[in-house]
């Protein structure tokens, strides 16, 4: 008999189609599967024949470590798949006593788990955050919003996009919701499309303060804006990174429909082939002057957005604040 412990390291997804792996292949002799898992997975798990789930409570984590290590695990397996929601429980996993701890970090990159390789998996894992599988297993969380397109682009690349993202996925199981411009062409190009469930428009930078404060608290699982090189829309595709999405979940499409989840490095590249792509200046300068010059002034936008937020909605106060004054005044009555 072989004893082989799953930590829910990753999404419930993976975890079950490790098990069914298990139980089909027969890796291990007459294996023994259990998995600790949160609540809110007990249920699946259970679905699984030949696999125990082990359900543990926030506040009784000591108890479930000592409980399990009585158990004398022959394998434990483990998921460093870059999740961030399952940190809590990679911590707890390496508390847990094993004969050999395999680590799975996506793509088929399976290793035992020793120092020098968890040293390399970490360097590898800051290159590259998620696994390219990452959005096959992913599911959208029940009460999120989905996926966010935010129209930073003209209509006909939105559509475009939409059109990549049906007949090559990038998420699973997808949710979309846009947020538009409250125009007559947007309106009517998105109001009817059957992979937009909820269109959420907006008026330029009027109300930035309310959209903000409601898009964040839907909790967006990802973000799906354009970089076509249209300079009106340069405030939206900065306001799509202060929505609370990791940069790692903003998938950015060019004008050509090709697309790429954020890093800094393409990030760049992209900025500074639209800073080849303009017309050299009139007047003498270098090339690469001007580049930098255009490099500083987006650094500066964007550093400086959070402020100006703030300072529209001091403005917005101090108005209210005197406009309720006025109201008081103008209502005295009193001899």
């Amino acid at each position: 008999m072989t004893r082989i412990l799953l930590v829910e390291t990753a999404s419930i997804k993976r975890i079950i189609e490790k098990v069914e792996q298990i139980i089909r292949t027969g890796a291990y002799p007459d294996p023994e599967i259990t998995v600790l898992c949160h609540e809110r997975s007990r249920r699946e798990i259970m679905k699984l024949p030949g696999a125990e789930a082990y359900a543990f409570k926030a506040d009784a984590v000591r108890n479930t470590i000592r409980e399990l290590n009585r158990r004398r695990f022959d394998v434990a397996i483990v998921f460093w798949t870059g999740e961030t929601a399952y940190r809590r429980m990679k911590f707890m996993a390496l508390r847990l006593k094993a004969g050999k701890t395999i680590i799975i970090g996506g793509d088929g990159n399976d290793f035992l788990l020793t120092w020098k390789a968890a040293f390399r998996h970490a360097v590898f894992r800051w290159k590259h955050p998620l696994p390219s599988d990452h959005w096959h297993y992913i599911r959208s969380s029940e009460g999120t919003g989905g996926i966010l397109i935010i129209q930073s682009a003209e209509p006909p690349h939105i559509l475009q996009a939409l059109e990549r993202l049906r007949q090559k996925p990038h998420f699973y199981n997808p949710r979309y919701s846009i947020f538009c411009r409250n125009s007559r062409d947007a309106v009517q190009s998105f109001r009817r499309h059957p992979m937009i469930e909820r269109m959420i428009t907006h008026s330029e930078t009027h109300g930035s303060w309310q959209h903000l404060k409601n898009l964040r608290r839907m909790r967006f699982d990802a973000i799906v804006m354009f970089m076509t090189g249209d300079p009106s829309y340069r405030k939206i595709k900065l306001f799509s990174f202060l929505l609370g999405v990791p940069l790692r979940n903003i998938l950015v499409f060019n004008e050509a429909g090709d697309c790429f989840f954020f890093s800094f490095d393409q990030w760049v590249s992209l900025i500074l082939q639209r800073i080849q792509e303009q017309p050299p200046p009139s007047w003498t300068r270098s090339r690469w002057m001007d580049s930098m010059v255009i490099l500083a002034s987006l650094a500066l936008k964007s550093v400086l957005l959070p402020f100006r937020f703030l300072w529209l909605h001091i403005v917005w106060l101090r108005l209210r604040v005197q406009g309720m004054r006025s109201l008081r005044k103008n209502h005295d009555y009193s001899l």
